[in-house]
């Protein structure tokens, strides 16, 4: 191995296992706005840097087609979680759609691509993953092109479920890594965790003092 391959392998652990950590401080202070927000950044730019060096690694290095798909998910959910605090109850920008685009595309198409090799691949885990990318992609696209004033005042459970979603990557990543002997459990049970989870934050949210709905996650 390399010594950038290395570096690089070294940079990415330790973003992913801060993350975690930071965004967790970020999720049980979700009622603290101020202290919920700057975790929140850190925790975004942690993924960033995640997200960045797994891309790095993926055209430079042995490609992993489980960190493929997560690295779309969790790069997609993070922009698209912080871009529905940004912009709240405005129109997305095309920019956006087209990222959003992209990222379906390129999701669907890899999947497709790799179902030509007869290499093996947890099925259980892209499928699920890739469901996870055309779902929250569709919905922004449906969002943007037919149904925005209909749903723009969902966007606190926009955030909710997309923030959550990142962070499900992350320990989905993390577990499936120092857990290979318990495949694909290690791998699908955070995200079921966090099911649950983005389940009981917008349901809290919903029954949330009207006044005290956009100030209690953000």
């Amino acid at each position: 191995m390399s010594p950038i391959h290395s570096t690089l392998i070294i940079l990415h652990v330790i973003a992913g296992t801060l993350g975690l950590g930071i965004g967790t401080i970020a999720i049980i202070n979700y009622k603290k706005a101020s202290i919920h927000k700057r975790y929140g950044r850190y925790f975004l730019w942690l993924l960033s840097i995640v997200v960045g060096s797994a891309v790095v690694g993926l055209f430079f290095f042995r490609i992993n087609a489980f960190l493929v798909m997560l690295t779309l998910l969790s790069g997609y959910v993070g922009y698209a979680g912080y871009r529905t605090v940004h912009l709240r109850q405005q129109r997305s920008t095309l920019s956006d759609v087209m990222i959003a685009l992209i990222v379906l595309l390129v999701g669907i198409g890899y999947v497709a691509w790799l179902k030509q090799f007869e290499t093996k691949w947890p099925s259980s885990i892209i499928y699920s993953t890739l469901a996870a990318i055309v779902i929250v992609t569709v919905y922004d696209l449906i969002k943007y092109f037919w149904l925005h004033n209909q749903l723009k005042n969902w966007w606190i459970y926009e955030h909710i479920y997309k923030m959550f979603s990142a962070f499900s990557a992350l320990l989905s990543a993390f577990m499936g890594t120092i857990l290979p002997d318990w495949h694909p459990y290690s791998q699908l049970g955070p995200s079921v965790i966090s099911l649950w989870l983005i389940g009981y934050f917008i349901w809290t949210q919903i029954n949330a003092p009207r006044q005290k709905t956009t100030k209690q996650i953000l």
